[in-house]
Order: C-alpha cells, then sequence, then structure tokens
C-alpha cells in the first residue's frame, strides 16, 4: 500500500544530501542507499549525522520513511532525533566497496594505523580482530548505490553502456530500473534497463552483467534525465524488452542461468 507522501518513483540520486525529518525535528542528511543486490531492493539509508567536522555515518530502516518532501528535500521518518543520532553505524553493516577498500581493522572500528598490526604481539591483533569481526554484518551481496552508479553494464559480452543513476520506488524501496548513458557516436543518449534484467555485479570490474543482448539495451526507448517514466512510458518500455528479448535474447543457457531476473526468491 502506498503510505501518504511517497512518490511513485524517485531518482536515487536526487536523494543525496536530503536532510531527516523526526518526530522530534531535524537530524542528519542522506549520504547513500546500500542495497540487497540479489533482491534490488534497499537495505539501509546510510546517514550522515554530526557536523563537517566530525561527521558519523550511520545506517537507517527504510521501513521508517513515512514521507517524502521534495520540495523540502527532506525524508520524513517515525524515529526521534536520539534514535537516529544513536542508530547502528555504518561500519556494522558495510557494503562491498567498503569491505574491499579499507583494511579489516579500520572498517571494524579498531584504533590501528597501517603498519602497526605486524608490530602488535599477534596474539593479541588476532584477538582484536576476532572480537571485531563479530560486531560487523559481512554481507557479500550488500552493494552501495553511489558506488554502483559509475559501474558499466555488460551484456552478451560486450559494453552497453554506463550506468548514471537508479530509478526506485519508495513505497517497497525496490530499484526498478537503471538509467544507462549509451554510446552513440558523440552524441548523449539515455535509455532505462529494467533491474530484472541484471546478474552477477563484479566489484573488480566495476561492471553490472545484464543477461540480454547488447543490443537490445542500446536500442531501447530514448529517456530523458531528469523526467520520471510515466505510465505510457513504463509500458512502451516493457513492450520493448518482452519483444525483442523474446526474438534475441542470449543463447547460452549459463549465461541465462546466471542473469535470470533476480527478484525471484
Amino acid at each position: 500500500m502506498q503510505r501518504e507522501g511517497m512518490a511513485v518513483l524517485v531518482q536515487a540520486g536526487d536523494l543525496w544530501k536530503f536532510s531527516l525529518s523526526t518526530v522530534d525535528g531535524a537530524v542528519g542528511r542522506v549520504e547513500d542507499l546500500q542495497i540487497d543486490d540479489r533482491r534490488w531492493i534497499v537495505s539501509d539509508i546510510v546517514v550522515g549525522v554530526g557536523h563537517w567536522l566530525m561527521d558519523w555515518l550511520v545506517i537507517v530502516n527504510p521501513g521508517s520513511v513515512v514521507g517524502i518532501d521534495q520540495t523540502q528535500r527532506s525524508l520524513r521518518l517515525a524515529l526521534t532525533s536520539d534514535e537516529v543520532a544513536h542508530a547502528p553505524g555504518l561500519v556494522t553493516h558495510p557494503s562491498v566497496s567498503l569491505q574491499h577498500r579499507v583494511p579489516p581493522y579500520e572498517y571494524l572500528g579498531l584504533p590501528l594505523m597501517v603498519g602497526e598490526l605486524e608490530a602488535m604481539d599477534h596474539g593479541l591483533a588476532g584477538a582484536l580482530l576476532q572480537r571485531a569481526q563479530s560486531l560487523a554484518r559481512i554481507d557479500r551481496h550488500l552493494r552501495s548505490m553511489r558506488e554502483l552508479a559509475h559501474y558499466r553494464i555488460e551484456a552478451d559480452g560486450e559494453t552497453a553502456g554506463f550506468v548514471e543513476d537508479w530509478i526506485l520506488g519508495p513505497g517497497d524501496w525496490s530499484v526498478r530500473y537503471a538509467i544507462v548513458r549509451v554510446p552513440v557516436a558523440s552524441s548523449r543518449r539515455h535509455v532505462l534497463l529494467p533491474v530484472e534484467w541484471l546478474g552477477p555485479i563484479s566489484w573488480t570490474a566495476r561492471a553490472v552483467y545484464a543477461g540480454l543482448a547488447a543490443d537490445i539495451i542500446t536500442q531501447a526507448p530514448d529517456y530523458r534525465p531528469g523526467r520520471l517514466p510515466d505510465p505510457d512510458y513504463e509500458a512502451r518500455l516493457a513492450g520493448w524488452y518482452r519483444e525483442p528479448v523474446g526474438e534475441r535474447r542470449v543463447g547460452l543457457r549459463e549465461t541465462r542461468k546466471e542473469a535470470e531476473p533476480c527478484r525471484s526468491m
């Protein structure tokens, strides 16, 4: 059911720096969204609290959002300011990119500088790491939407385009489409790609793999960034991906199996 004050669709990039309005005041701003890449559902809203000198990132459950005020650029939460300020830290549920980029003893909150771990007593260092690791939920399918906004789309062995942003439905916090810039000479043409055709994601290759032929994506109906799709456009888009896919679907069964719609549970 659509909650009052919730937009039908919203562009993820438009939410960056939205403030948070709680039941007793305002606190923090949206810094990122973390998604489960198996279901394409937002798992966490990453919120910056504090001030610019001493910022702290916490995670808030999207289920606590009761409204979006796009005029005031604000998310309304059914939480108090204190509950947001004392929410779990981002280090307790780091995305794949954070897990790769930050040494374990840093993102798990250990007061160690690079090189200090080797200088410590190995028994003490191991004990500290073991204790800290129990505090973090290591999730190999947790992705930063800010990070994914710079990945390329790989389709049937070709680069079909580059992700510029994502469109989601804040009613259920599901990701609906990738906004993809496709290579067409020197022009900047954009298309929408439904996430059900997206499969594995590679952090090392900075790529999202699609279970489609590249030309199905590159020849999809034009999309104008900044304008959310209306029902007529969505119907036309659904028809495009249904009909050409039936004629020119990627033939390799293994590829089809990997990149089959990700929403099936």
